[in-house]
């Protein structure tokens, strides 16, 4: 014989042996037997339901994550391309500047070359006030120039 196990709390328990294995049955002492599963069902269903919502909310928490993964590939591309759009810019400035760099270094030696020149024929000849020449004569010797005014 197979103890039976009330589902009211209500019935008396009777004393069966532990080795045995308890089988719920229904009680003559339990009043609505039918109570018992109704709520069981609802409990049941109130879980599926809950499962449903989360399995919906989880498919939705996908799509979102597949929106969230396109923009940041989106974001990423763009970011590329705009790094390698400032390196461009960066060298086409640094082109720019070097060439003015150079241009004004070129003027700069230009200028000093030209001053330099003017100065080295400025002092390579002789002002006229301290012209003092010397005129070979017939005899080996050395003569001062006649003076223009005519005097001795």
């Amino acid at each position: 014989r197979v103890p039976t196990v009330p589902l009211c709390r209500s019935a008396p328990t009777p004393s069966v042996p532990s080795a045995w294995p308890r089988v719920p049955t229904v009680s003559p002492h339990c009043p609505r037997p039918q109570a018992g599963v109704a709520r069981c069902q609802r409990e049941a269903e109130e879980v599926a339901e809950l499962m449903r919502q989360n399995v919906a909310r989880a498919l939705e928490r996908e799509g979102h994550l597949e929106q969230l993964q396109s923009r940041a590939q989106d974001l990423r591309q763009a970011s590329e391309a705009f790094t390698r759009t400032t390196r461009t810019v960066t060298r086409r400035q640094r082109r720019r500047h070097r060439r003015w760099h150079l241009l004004a270094l070129g003027l700069g030696l230009l200028l000093l070359f030209i001053l330099a020149l003017a100065l080295a024929l400025a002092l390579a000849r002789p002002s006229p006030a301290t012209v003092t020449s010397t005129v070979p004569t017939p005899r080996g010797g050395t003569e001062p120039p006649a003076s223009p005014a005519g005097t001795p």
